[in-house]
């Protein structure tokens, strides 16, 4: 029988480290997006809307330690909610003009003083943010695609490793 053999020389035969790299940043980013998401569905009982942004963690998890089956379903998923920011800022702004008919209801009826008129500014403002968010988005989710796209970053994961019982 042979004795085990012992590696002293482990400063020679370290793991190549890893280049830096921004990908990770935009996976990292929208995980915690969904997860600040998954909590206020929660909070207003959006049980489906929560059960996605549960799923879409998972796959940012899987796509941050590098999986090679979370890289194309984060890919898709980018893309996806790139259309979906799209589509709901299209129907944001066709709501353009509501906020000043609002103004113009409120100041026709006086009862309802600057407390509307300040809730209207508020819900304006809201309404900018989250429009002006969804133009963030949009370039920033589809860079983010097409960065999981790339053979460069392709090979940054790990293949799938089938295990035998």
């Amino acid at each position: 029988m042979k004795p085990l053999a012992v590696r002293t020389d482990t400063a020679t035969h370290t793991a190549p480290a890893r280049r830096f790299s921004v990908w990770p940043i935009g996976v990292w980013i929208l995980l915690l997006l969904t997860a600040t998401g998954a909590v206020q569905y929660l909070q207003h009982a959006e049980y489906a809307y929560l059960v996605a942004a549960l799923l879409i963690i998972m796959v940012c998890a899987g796509c941050i330690l590098r999986q090679a089956w979370a890289r194309p379903i984060t890919q898709a998923l980018t893309v996806l909610l790139a259309l979906w920011a799209l589509l709901s800022g299209v129907l944001m702004l066709q709501q353009w003009g509501d906020f000043e008919t609002a103004r113009q209801h409120a100041q026709a009826l006086p009862q309802l003083g600057e407390v509307a008129l300040w809730m209207i500014a508020r819900a304006q403002r809201t309404w900018q943010v989250g429009l002006a968010l969804k133009a963030v988005a949009i370039p920033l989710l589809l860079w983010l695609a097409w960065q999981l796209g790339r053979p460069a970053v392709r090979a940054q994961f790990r293949p799938w490793r089938h295990e035998r019982s």
